[in-house]
């Protein structure tokens, strides 16, 4: 059987974790939310949850060496019923809502360039096509799967570094935001939005988990996968933390909060209405 490389499953557990949360989340915190320190405080404690579900599964995986995820784990701890409940239920709404809600949102992003409003049939046309094409380079071999996802996953990464720094070189007045704890901040962590907010970052930070739904096609998974899922993680909490910073920085909270297409409006307060169409 042939098998995936180490950086090609690291790459597949960063891309599974960079999705439309991190773009889309932060309006919605800031609705309950205006203190710098206690916005990036939820991502870091988001990303030291995800560093512990890693961690937990590279245990699993490295004592459970199989392709399948929880199917795997379930099976073999518990009963294959609760397994195969679970498979039935990652496939049907735990993968399959994600991937057309990432396409959707892709659609709508795509949207943003065209000079004019498209219709509601050809957003969705965009959003099934883009799904259709990925899934039969997928579905070919591991060549061209895994270069397909390597390639993606630096382009993801080259693209939110570029954007960091270029939106903070090019924005005029940065907003006066601090990320350094201020008075009332304490009040504000141990509140409920806090906790209903830490969701959206639970759910921006989903897919640490990717790499052992490929064990078998690891070589010595037991003990190569816990580094894949730990740097994976790491790298995509580094990432959240400084794109979210950025956008604080960038964009007012007052027009982001309550909106979902965040990277738009950070990306026209720096680079203004044209280059907010491209980044």
């Amino acid at each position: 059987m042939s098998q995936f490389r180490h950086t090609t499953v690291t790459a597949v557990v960063i891309a599974n974790m960079v999705g439309t949360g991190v773009f889309t989340s932060l309006g919605f915190q800031l609705l309950d939310i205006r203190s710098g320190f206690v916005l990036l405080l939820l991502w870091a404690v988001g990303g030291i949850i995800a560093l512990c579900g890693a961690m937990t599964y590279a245990e699993l995986g490295a004592a459970l060496p199989r392709s399948g995820g929880e199917y795997n784990f379930l099976t073999r701890i518990y009963h294959p019923a609760a397994g195969f409940v679970s498979g039935w239920v990652s496939a049907t709404i735990g993968f399959a809502a994600p991937t057309a809600l990432a396409a959707i949102t892709f659609a709508a992003y795509a949207a943003t360039i065209l000079p004019a409003p498209i219709s509601p049939w050809l957003h969705k046309t965009v959003a099934c096509g883009l799904v259709i094409i990925l899934s039969l380079v997928h579905a070919s071999n591991h060549r061209n799967s895994g270069g397909l996802q390597v390639v993606f996953t630096i382009l993801k990464i080259a693209v939110i570094v570029l954007f960091c720094i270029g939106a903070l070189i090019a924005v005029d007045l940065p907003q006066p935001v601090h990320f350094l704890p201020a008075p009332g901040d304490g009040k504000l962590i141990a509140s409920g939005a806090f906790a209903v907010s830490l969701i959206y970052v639970s759910y921006a930070y989903t897919g640490w988990n990717a790499a052992t739904y490929l064990s078998s096609e690891l070589e010595q998974p037991q003990r190569t996968l816990p580094g894949i899922l730990m740097t994976g993680t790491a790298i995509v909490m580094l990432l959240y933390l400084s794109l979210n910073a950025v956008f604080l920085k960038v964009g007012s909270m007052e027009a982001m909060a309550g909106q979902v297409e965040i990277g738009f409006i950070a990306a026209t307060a720096a680079f203004g209405d044209t280059g907010g169409r491209f980044a």
